[in-house]
């Protein structure tokens, strides 16, 4: 065998299988197992491929080179990651990896098998933590896809691939199981996958069965010190070096812990009555169960000046005291369950040597329940004054020196203890609640049409595809409500504190708080800032309305918080805290067709082709008329209300209201052509060459159809301000377009050895119809009365221009003697840069993130400049060894983040992962995994392009893994 014989070749995406990797032995005994046959594998599928692809394999049943599949995703060139669950609330980072960007895009789509995939939360894409890597045979990256692969991902496409019972011999079991311990957690966790595989010769054909499942269980614990917003505080008064100073909003520390369960199954039926027949039926379920308790302190509004102040050279603050703070304190309890299930019936017919008949149905459902609720105390001091709860000499100073990359902060008590329990009070209480549904029919049908073997002309494809998908969000807002008191007062009411009982007395209301410590806050390195009196863990992870049980009695000021129910969701409205509030029915059908030519002759081969789309769309939604407060509702038809006599009619006399629903529909047509060449320069060396139109559809968030109408008056309260300010709106807008990319991408692939390659890939991405926030006038007709307002929504606007390139190397060095020669080394570099373009805002009815979301200076969110990954691999004598480090550039997060309402940049970031499996004999290996084995830090900044100082210090667990595996 030829040293660069492929070990396999690739799959297309319209086969829909996966195939293996097998063991090769050459003459100098070189043999290709664990992560190097990962590598061979990967290499082969991108050599062979009909596209511009990138694959990871799994080195071993159940088993993908990393924790979770965004984290091996990270080792393709092109690909980062956002580290945090969301990138509006970085306070929050993820414990695997989080969402996946390709060349600087989030708009990926995410597949499994080559058919759709996606999650209830969001309704296009996949949130990968969803999905277990234990039952994956190895994941495909396609960067610039061909026309038979379905439309849907301007970033590029991520295929996960399951095994099937015909990719083996014959028998096969698998276990595996590892125990993972986070050093901050100072906890385990145990999971484990099992196998079973086999194919029978019976009357009717060959019959293959697999049967797998996935228990995966993972912990993590974050600690952090956050600032809020930094605002110029001009100090008049002060000394000249102290005017005009950047002064943090806020400053705070908090601690997450997080678990999740991840359980999956896979099960497949493949049955061939005959050579040229394949049935195969499949099942995947995949559910996660994550859960978190967060305990955060801090205080707000920093004075302007303190005579301890110190500054950086950009006038920042960075060190001093603020006096006699007030305290906030919150435990916040957050659950989701999140089920995927996929089903799917695949048909293969090859009646002769020219034809192949493909059929495929599936049917998907997604659903995401999300529970969060926070409890609120705060330091008031016992025998404070009601009447001024917001000042108080007995309460603490906090010391702080945020000047490092270790940050300090201490609190020095002024007479009042924090560990008291009697000296706090219950503030108040927030609670959400979601439940999301999606589900999906998807049809294809697929003819290819095989050339004799000497034709210029391959082969051609043709198929047709239709979709029925339908999704329902049922969300409320964010439902804060006060308990007894808070520092700006609360209305009448006497405060009740910790220690007490309440109003009606509840003799189990004290037992509802604890003290906590802060023990070992980032592993020590940090003095523990301070501590406090929460909301007990049990109480707020025991259901809200256990939990009213006892707030009730802190209400003395006859009003507050009360949970919410189902109720909750259809008296909800799209709002500036949730976009998504209330309860939303869309549906989406799509028809697609394409044709796809195939040829090659001598040192060429390619394939062009064209795919058309028809997307059709259905919403129902509903308009808000807002509520006028003014004298002229008593007296509308009073002379000096003149002004208002259209407005009052419009709005029911100014009780506003909710208009009766109604359904709205879209539909539009994209024609995507493609263009894929090779060129086979030698054996080892071949360009590549592609082109193609790809388009992403808006979100299911961007297309609720709904619309909320304000009034703004004059401080009369007679006539309405002069537009656009008098008649304001703000709405989602049902008729949104896709946006779309002209792209283009180059490549240069060198192949040696047996598992060696150099490659290069050029990328030039031409982008438009990027959805922004505009500002429109529209008319509405209510009770005869017609209105013109200023409605902001979202619309198709800007255009721009994403470039770059990627290199890869990887080779083994079996030239070397010894056992040198199981030494590798796998490594790329990406390079991403971007003009033009526009940043979204997840919200039209937050001002906020429309202003910033406008800021032509920010960059594109997610896009990092720079990434690279670095790997050492030892490969002989069945040791099988990484050691990788992964690294991007700062970015911005996001624009606006949640509270903060400005700019938030992610800095560099480099983690260093490991692993490490021993051949116990050729059917069981054990091995530990390290994950960020460099404690790597994180750290956040907030505001413009110009100025962003850093305003978050966060770290969180180095994981170890003791592993074993066994197949048979």
């Amino acid at each position: 065998m030829a040293a660069d014989d492929p070990v396999v070749a690739a799959a297309t995406p319209q086969d829909q299988t996966q195939t293996t990797t097998t063991p090769e032995t050459s003459q100098d005994e070189v043999v290709v197992t664990g992560i190097r046959a990962s590598l061979t594998s990967a290499r082969n599928i991108k050599r062979n491929a009909d596209q511009i692809v990138d694959s990871i394999s799994a080195q071993d049943i159940g088993a993908l080179p990393d924790r979770s599949v965004s984290e091996a995703l990270q080792r393709i060139p092109g690909i980062t990651l956002q580290r945090t669950n969301e990138n509006r609330d970085p306070a929050r980072l993820a414990a695997e990896g989080g969402g996946v960007f390709i060349r600087g895009l989030s708009w990926v789509r995410s597949e499994i098998n080559g058919r759709d995939v996606f999650s209830a939360n969001n309704g296009r894409g996949l949130s990968f933590e969803d999905v277990s890597p234990d039952l994956l045979a190895g994941v495909d990256v396609y960067k610039n896809p061909s026309a038979e692969m379905v439309e849907g991902g301007v970033g590029g496409i991520v295929n996960l691939r399951t095994r099937k019972p015909f990719d083996q011999a014959g028998q096969l079991v698998a276990v595996s199981a590892d125990y993972n311990y986070a050093d901050m957690r100072g906890k385990g966790y145990w999971s484990g996958n099992a196998l079973y595989s086999n194919r029978f010769n019976v009357g009717g054909g060959e019959v293959g069965i697999l049967l797998s499942a996935s228990i995966n269980n993972i912990g993590n614990r974050t600690d952090s010190i956050q600032l809020g917003t930094y605002t110029r505080r001009a100090n008049a008064t002060a000394p000249a070096a102290f005017q005009n100073i950047l002064v943090p909003s806020s400053l705070g520390w908090r601690r997450i812990d997080w678990e999740q369960r991840r359980t999956s199954y896979n099960g497949s039926l493949q049955w061939s009555p005959s050579s040229d027949m394949t049935f195969t039926a499949e099942a995947f379920i995949s559910s996660a169960d994550p859960k978190d308790m967060e305990h955060a302190e801090g205080v707000y509004q920093l004075p302007d000046y303190d005579s301890t102040y110190q500054l950086n050279d950009d006038g920042v603050l960075e060190a001093g005291t603020y006096r006699n703070a007030n305290m906030d304190l919150d435990t916040r309890y957050g659950k989701s369950h999140k089920v995927t299930r996929d089903y799917s019936l695949n048909w293969k017919w090859t009646p002769g040597d020219h034809l192949a008949i493909s059929a495929d149905v599936q049917r998907i459902t997604s659903k995401a329940n999300v529970h969060s609720f926070t409890g609120f105390s705060e330091f008031g001091v016992a025998g404070a004054d009601p009447a001024a709860p917001g000042f108080d000499p007995r309460r603490p100073d906090i010391i702080f020196d945020l000047s490092g990359n270790t940050p300090s902060v201490t609190t020095r008590e002024n007479g009042a203890s924090l560990g008291a329990q009697n000296n706090y009070w219950w503030a108040a209480a927030m609670d959400h609640l979601e439940r999301n549904r999606a589900g999906q029919w998807a049809e294809r049908l697929d003819l290819e049409y095989s050339f004799d073997d000497d034709s210029f002309l391959k082969s051609f494809r043709a198929g047709v595809r239709a979709t029925d998908r339908e999704a329902v969000t049922r969300q409320t807002g964010y439902n804060w409500g006060l308990l007894s008191m808070q520092f700006w007062g609360n209305g009448g009411g006497a405060p009740v504190y910790l220690n007490q009982t309440g109003n009606p007395p509840n003799a189990g209301l004290p037992e509802q708080s604890e003290l906590f410590t802060y023990d070992d806050f980032f592993r020590g390195s940090v003095a523990v800032p301070g501590v406090g009196w929460f909301p007990s863990t049990d109480l707020m992870s025991g259901g809200t309305g256990q939990a009213y049980n006892y707030l009730r009695a802190t209400e003395t000021s006859g009003w507050g918080w009360a949970p919410l129910t189902n109720a909750s969701f259809d008296a909800a409205n799209p709002a500036a805290d949730n976009v998504l509030g209330g309860v939303a029915t869309q549906k989406e059908k799509t028809l697609a067709g394409y044709g796809m030519l195939r040829f090659g002759a001598g040192i060429l081969d390619g394939n062009i082709g064209v795919r058309v789309v028809r997307t059709k769309n259905e919403a129902t939604g509903y308009l808000s008329v807002g509520t006028i407060t003014s004298p002229c509702t008593a007296t509308p038809t009073a002379p000096a209300c003149s002004g208002l006599t259209t407005a009052l009619a419009f709005s029911n006399n100014g009780a506003g209201g909710r208009l009766s629903d109604a359904t709205y529909e879209n539909s539009y047509t994209d024609v995507l052509p493609t263009l894929n060449l090779r060129l086979k320069v030698t054996d080892q060396l071949q360009l590549r060459f592609a082109a193609g139109r790809a388009m992403v559809r808006p979100n299911f968030s961007q297309l609720r159809p709904y619309a909320s109408l304000s009034f703004t008056l004059n401080p009369a309260g007679t006539a309405l301000l002069a537009q656009p300010q008098g008649l304001t709106g703000q709405a989602g807008n049902p008729y949104l377009k896709p946006t779309k990319s002209d792209q283009f991408d180059f490549s240069a692939e060198y192949y040696f050895g047996k598992s060696n390659s150099i490659t290069f890939a050029a990328f030039y991405k031409d982008v438009r119809n990027y959805i922004i926030s505009g500002n429109v006038d529209e008319t509405y007709v209510n009770n005869g009365q017609s209105l013109t307002f200023n409605v902001t929504r979202a619309v198709n606007g800007e255009k721009g221009k994403i470039k770059g390139f990627e290199f890869a190397y990887t080779q083994f060095f079996d030239m070397l003697p010894g056992a040198l020669g199981g030494l590798g080394f796998s490594g790329n570099l990406t390079y991403v840069d971007s003009t033009g373009g526009a940043n979204q805002p997840v919200n039209t009815l937050d001002p906020n993130q429309i202003t910033n979301a406008n800021d032509t200076t920010l960059p594109l969110e997610g896009l990092s400049k720079w990434s690279y990954n670095l790997a050492a691999i030892y490969e002989k004598y069945g040791v099988s060894a990484r050691v990788a480090y992964n690294w991007r550039s700062e970015y911005l997060l996001t624009t606006s983040a949640a509270n903060l309402n400005a700019p938030v940049w992610s800095e560099d970031y480099g983690q260093l992962d490991a692993s490490l499996l021993v051949n116990i004999t050729n059917n069981i290996k054990i091995g530990v995994q390290g994950t960020n084995l460099l404690n790597t830090r994180t750290f956040l900044d907030v505001g413009g392009a110009v100025l962003h100082p850093r305003y978050s210090w966060t770290d969180t667990d180095r994981r170890i893994a003791g592993i074993i595996r066994a197949s048979f």
